[in-house]
């Protein structure tokens, strides 16, 4: 799908006061399906685009293209003067949108409720019945607060979904837990989830506290504090592989692994070797890597989804 049809699903989306999430709910799709349409990086399909004609009132040629078709080979009277006017309020609607510019646009309606969109920096703000809905097109981010709960959306790498049900259960990245105290159990700090018992027990054992032991016993007995310090890089890489054993994410494991070892040896070559040149070209290479493992990790999701 080109970019002009992805901007007229945007522009009719919010024309019609639609969040993402309202509209797939329409439509009996993800969220995310919308946002990918959203983005050009998928097309709807036949049905959809029936479905998405009907639901903003314009024809399907209309929606694909653009434009509406015209039946000039059987004018009807007055038809000229329509259009006339129709011209004329695009035009002025093209004028305001001109004057706004970048300037956030918002909508007060007792209906509607509060909508605030602003399209320099791709946030989108609704305050109504059905509650708070606040989406960042560019990160990908949704929060939504309702009577329903609170769901909370995020489609970057390490992004999760968060709902919480009538019924007081908790749904995070599609599995459903009975409390918010299983989940903290089974999830870290940073939400990630623990598929593996072993890569559960290596992700929750206290291995800087072992760091720090082994640096004060080594300071006490041989007196190496200064190198001693380099032991500090071994808390990263432990993680990284718990996360490797738990999830089999080797793009990750070598995002982690390889700075720590860069900047390690350039710390090594700088205040042990005295030579800082030219080992300080090994920096330049890591966000170079980080960049390469992060495309590998879009590549691999792409043809997943395929």
């Amino acid at each position: 799908m080109d970019l002009a049809m992805a901007q007229r699903l945007v522009d009719r989306r919010k024309a019609a006061g639609l969040s993402q999430e309202a509209l797939a709910a329409q439509l009996g799709v993800s969220r995310q399906a919308v946002s990918k349409w959203e983005r050009s990086e998928s097309s709807p399909d036949t049905d959809n685009l029936i479905a998405l004609a009907a639901l903003y009132g314009v024809s399907l040629d209309e929606l694909l293209y653009g434009e509406a078709a015209n039946d000039a080979d059987d004018p009807e009277d007055g038809s000229a003067d329509t259009e006339t006017a129709d011209a004329a309020d695009e035009a002025e609607d093209s004028a305001e949108h001109a004057d706004c510019g970048d300037k956030p646009l918002v909508d007060i309606s007792l209906a509607r409720g509060i909508h605030v969109i602003d399209p320099n920096k791709g946030e989108e703000v609704h305050v109504g019945w059905s509650g708070i809905h606040v989406t960042n097109e560019r990160k990908d981010e949704e929060v939504h607060v309702g009577p329903g709960g609170v769901h909370i959306d995020t489609l970057e790498d390490d992004g999760h979904s968060v709902r919480t049900n009538d019924d007081g259960t908790v749904t995070i990245d599609g599995e459903t837990f009975s409390s918010w105290k299983e989940a903290h159990d089974k999830l870290d700090h940073h939400g990630k989830h623990f598929h593996t018992k072993v890569g559960r027990a290596w992700n929750k054992f206290p291995f800087p506290a072992l760091v720090t032991l082994a640096y004060l016993a080594l300071g006490i007995v041989y007196g190496t504090w200064g190198m001693g310090l380099f032991l500090v890089f071994l808390i990263p890489v432990y993680y990284a592989i718990g996360d490797f054993i738990d999830r089999r994410h080797l793009s990750k494991l070598i995002e982690v692994i390889y700075p720590a070892a860069a900047i390690a040896w350039f710390l090594y070559m700088w205040l042990c070797l005295g030579q800082p040149h030219p080992a300080w070209i090994i920096l330049i290479t890591i966000p170079i890597i980080k960049a390469l493992m992060r495309w590998c990790r879009k590549q691999w999701k792409c043809r997943k989804q395929a």
